[in-house]
């Protein structure tokens, strides 16, 4: 059967309506009162998007949602990595979100996913630890029985808004071990005695956290799912979250290349505009490709996704490509437009800040290589 990575109408609708959206409503002056800064993101623009519909897109209609299709999410996407738009949506609803409607009870869903889906609350992941690992191996969190609850220990790190989470989804262990068994997932109340809340300063701008548990009370029904049993469905969510991950940097490449070459038109040296010389030419066609490239891999696993295939491998290659590119992109912008790019006035520079962010969001280049060559049984 041949693959159609040619988007609906109805899919494009979302990609323009969001583009124009995004345009009025996310200038690069919006992005960056937000960068480094409190509240962590603007409120009003998260309600608007509920609004419109986008962060209950997954979600059944009975919990508030559309539940539309991984084909439909993207175009919505790649205009959120256009726009830069500060707002966690890729981490309570394509993440967090996710994982409570995959995971979790019917009273779990409709108690959080309605929220989610009106704009009234946001949920937080707590995934990755302090060794920065994105396996199974890296969760080591501690989990122990307590009565008819658990006591967490340890600490989680690069968690997005969780200072205005009103929930955390948690990975932690709950038998010995360095492999899948014995991973479970908990919602966990971030201002719980015991825990600790630390802003990390990072390149992006962007809220990130480090949270401490020491002794941290959870109750039985605040387990997602059954205990110890958790990786498949957090893999699978992550993996598919890592495709929409990928859809953002296809946005920013987007705008980076139409940067990079109005300014190589405009800028003039000896005489003649400077994308009238080879070498310009090559950097400006590398970010095209790297564009190209990612938005190819990106359209071939949402559509494996959608159409109920094996999706694994081609998510871990899209990813893989998203954090080249995510690099890639930006040093070539960086070396068409040489100092002026640095200046902290012009936008160019908040692209090359978020993109190393999403370089290691949801694993790093490497990462999905090995999971690539996993995957497909190397």
């Amino acid at each position: 059967m041949g693959i159609d990575l040619q988007l609906s109408e109805e899919q494009e609708l979302i990609g323009t309506t969001a583009n124009e959206f995004f345009e009025k409503q996310c200038p690069p002056k919006l992005v960056r009162e937000y960068e480094s800064g409190s509240p962590e993101f603007p409120e009003a623009l998260w309600r608007e998007m509920a609004g419109l519909g986008w962060l209950g897109m997954p979600f059944p209609e009975r919990y508030g949602g559309l539940e539309l299709a991984m084909l439909d999410m993207v175009p919505l996407y790649v205009e959120l990595g256009r726009h830069l738009v500060p707002c966690p949506v890729l981490d309570t609803v394509a993440l967090a979100g996710s994982l409570v409607y995959a995971l979790g009870s019917d009273e779990q869903k409709k108690t959080l996913l309605p929220g989610i889906a009106r704009g009234d609350s946001t949920i937080a992941s707590a995934i990755m630890e302090p060794d920065g690992g994105y396996g199974p191996e890296a969760i080591q969190v501690r989990a122990t029985r307590n009565g008819s609850g658990f006591l967490l220990n340890g600490t989680k790190v690069l968690v997005a808004c969780a200072h205005s989470a009103g929930r955390l989804v948690c990975a932690a262990r709950t038998a010995t071990g360095v492999d899948e068994h014995g991973i479970s997932l908990f919602l966990v109340d971030p201002r719980a005695p015991g825990a600790t809340i630390e802003r990390t300063p990072n390149i992006a701008g962007y809220p990130l956290y480090a949270i401490g548990f020491e002794n941290v009370s959870v109750a039985e029904d605040a387990v997602l799912g059954e205990v110890d049993a958790a990786w498949p469905a957090l893999y699978g969510t992550s993996m598919k979250a890592a495709v929409l991950q990928s859809a953002m940097v296809v946005g920013a490449g987007e705008r980076l290349l139409a940067m990079t070459t109005d300014y190589a038109r405009e800028r003039e040296q000896f005489g003649k505009p400077i994308g009238k010389y080879q070498a310009v030419q090559y950097l400006c066609t590398d970010i095209a490709i790297h564009c190209h490239q990612t938005r190819l891999l990106t359209l071939q696993a949402a559509w494996r996704i959608d159409s109920g295939r094996p999706f694994l491998r081609e998510s871990a290659l899209a990813k893989a490509s998203a954090s080249r590119a995510a690099g890639a992109m930006t040093f070539a912008a960086h070396e068409v437009h040489a100092g002026v790019a640095f200046v902290t006035d012009y936008d160019l520079q908040l692209y090359t800040r978020r993109a190393k962010h999403w370089e290691y969001n949801l694993g790093d280049l490497r990462y999905h290589l090995d999971r690539a060559c996993a995957e497909s049984g190397l």
